[in-house]
């Protein structure tokens, strides 16, 4: 009896595993369709130049007492900033002018200065470094040699203070850049 319910059982799914082969045979064919996946970036996209525009406040601390701040409006680039990790960016700086009123109002043009191997650097919220220890760079007629560092903001803001001697300059002058990115 075993016999015949095992040979009955595997005539059945013979029979219906036939049926089947037989249907997907006249079913039409499945249409293929590629679907493109999306790419993920490896590094999160990052704009490869900053631009600020702000206040620089200039003085002479040398000259305090015969010489007030002078503040005009400027601009700072930042180039080749690559990701939001750390590394190192062309800093440049607008051209300005500081008015020295004990040297009967002479005027120095600090040209605009291109300052390599800024080292920078992004924190996980947002908010970020730079500084450069020493530089020495060409700015119009005069070679400036000096130092600078400052912060960049989550929200966009960016502050610079920068110590430097314009050429043959004896006293060091002191700038701070006050700006927003553009």
């Amino acid at each position: 009896m075993k016999r015949i319910l095992l040979l009955n059982g595997l005539t059945l799914a013979s029979g219906i595993f036939c049926a089947c082969t037989q249907d997907n045979v006249h079913a039409p064919e499945a249409e293929i369709v590629i679907v493109e996946k999306e790419v993920a970036l490896e590094k999160e996209q990052f704009d490869d130049s900053l631009y600020f525009e702000g206040t620089l406040t200039t003085s002479v601390p040398a000259m305090a007492s015969v010489m007030g701040p002078v503040t005009n409006t400027d601009f700072m680039q930042f180039k080749g900033m690559t990701d939001k990790s750390s590394g190192y960016a062309t800093l440049v700086l607008g051209g300005f002018n500081i008015t020295i009123p004990a040297a009967g109002n002479r005027v120095i043009t600090i040209g605009e200065m291109t300052i390599d191997s800024v080292q920078y650097a992004f924190y996980p919220n947002g908010n970020g470094m730079f500084f450069r220890e020493n530089f020495e760079v060409e700015a119009g007629s005069y070679l400036v040699q000096g130092a600078l560092q400052g912060t960049f903001s989550a929200t966009g803001g960016i502050t610079m203070i920068m110590d430097y001697k314009p050429g043959t300059m004896p006293f060091l002058c002191h700038s701070e850049l006050e700006a927003v990115r553009k």
